[in-house]
């Protein structure tokens, strides 16, 4: 590393590439503000935070044709929370959601009604990963409805 960037890294507290990839993303994000794109791909909701602020392929591109990831009509905006791989390894998704009122139980591999499920803060859905008829969660985090 030059002694430029040493002393440019100094200052910004931080290595220049980081503090400058930061702020083309600050700039991104006021851009995105003026023109009213502020709004989650996934959710629907304001990205009200530059932080939250992710760049979403609409259409995986990953093993299927890299010309979707230059194409700017696959692009849209998400919050980060939102904007999760599509899939996992081996083309498995990684959150089941099924029907309003149910769950995946990990066990029994099939969705099951929530009341059939012990509570989780910990988990994305508020729910443990198996079912009160199957369960290994661990008792600590779980709490009985």
């Amino acid at each position: 590393m030059s002694k430029a960037n040493d002393k440019k890294s100094e200052q910004l507290g931080m290595p220049v590439g980081t503090a400058t990839q930061k702020l083309r993303k600050s700039l991104l994000f006021q851009f995105v503000q003026k023109c009213k794109e502020d709004v989650c791909y996934k959710c629907g909701k304001q990205i009200e935070t530059v932080d939250e602020l992710t760049i979403e392929h609409k259409q995986p591109w990953l093993d299927n044709d890299v010309s979707l990831f230059w194409d700017l009509n696959n692009i849209a905006y998400s919050h980060a929370v939102c904007n999760v791989p599509h899939r996992r390894y081996g083309g498995t998704p990684r959150r089941k959601i099924g029907e309003e009122g149910t769950a995946w139980c990990i066990k029994c591999k099939k969705f099951e009604p929530v009341e059939n499920f012990y509570k989780d803060i910990s988990r994305w859905s508020g729910l443990s990963r198996t079912c009160k008829y199957n369960r290994y969660d661990r008792p600590s985090r779980i709490t009985q409805q």
